[in-house]
């Protein structure tokens, strides 16, 4: 159960912080933009590039080297004109944590292994849920984190991967439609956050395969010895399958 005194029942007085605006965080910030959210925080160092056009919805030809939080906040801001957009054209790194503190949820869109551990740290650290979503090839991923409640994303894996183990999007390729799938569950998964409902995906890491057709739930325990979240929670050891 969140308890989280600054969540509120009514989305229009809640606030995101969207960090990587690719294809998950574009199809999320849509969601929570058509869902009245009151304001979003939109973080990426990066500009618009002819082979995010297949993904990345609020993107366009005509936008191809303007910088994606620049395009992204006018597209939502036509969506919701009373929408609050603050652009941030920077690679998100531990000097950012403030940007996290008057945040409701925290969308994890970063397409690194690497940049997940540093997102989950940052949001447990300051106390705000995380709504984390991977993908790549045919292939998506979605969990919740309560800080405090919920395992973390570290509980799970504890370390990130050496270089090159696990593929990224530019090696292996993304199905369009996977991507935004998945960034249209994490911001639902935001949108009932911010309204102070029961997350559906704590706990728990999702899995889906666009290839076979198949979704996989994995249930997740706070693992005490997490070196990120072990001393906010008193939940059992270890991790199994549902």
């Amino acid at each position: 159960m969140i308890t989280r005194a600054h969540i509120k029942p009514d989305l229009a007085d809640s606030s995101a912080v969207v960090i990587g605006v690719g294809g998950l965080g574009c199809a999320a910030a849509d969601v929570l933009a058509r869902e009245g959210i009151g304001r979003l925080v939109l973080i990426d160092p990066d500009s618009v590039d002819v082979s995010n056009l297949h993904r990345q919805c609020l993107y366009g030809d005509q936008d191809l080297g303007r910088p994606k939080v620049e395009v992204a906040a006018e597209r939502l801001r036509a969506v919701a004109p009373a929408l609050r957009v603050e652009a941030v054209p920077v690679r998100f790194d531990a000097t950012h944590q403030a940007l996290l503190h008057a945040a409701d949820v925290v969308i994890d869109g970063t397409d690194s292994v690497t940049a997940k551990f540093l997102v989950n740290d940052a949001a447990v650290t300051a106390g705000v849920p995380l709504a984390h979503a991977g993908a790549v090839d045919y292939r998506a991923q979605l969990m919740t984190v309560v800080p405090g409640v919920t395992a973390c994303y570290r509980c799970l894996f504890e370390e990130p991967p050496p270089a090159g183990d696990v593929p990224s999007c530019q090696d292996a390729g993304i199905l369009g439609p996977v991507v935004a799938l998945a960034g249209s569950l994490q911001g639902a998964e935001a949108a009932r956050i911010g309204r102070g409902q029961a997350p559906l995906f704590a706990n728990r890491i999702v899995s889906l395969d666009a290839w076979t057709g198949t979704w996989r739930s994995v249930a997740v325990r706070t693992r005490p010895t997490c070196a990120t979240c072990g001393t906010l929670t008193g939940a059992a050891t270890g991790s199994h399958a549902s």
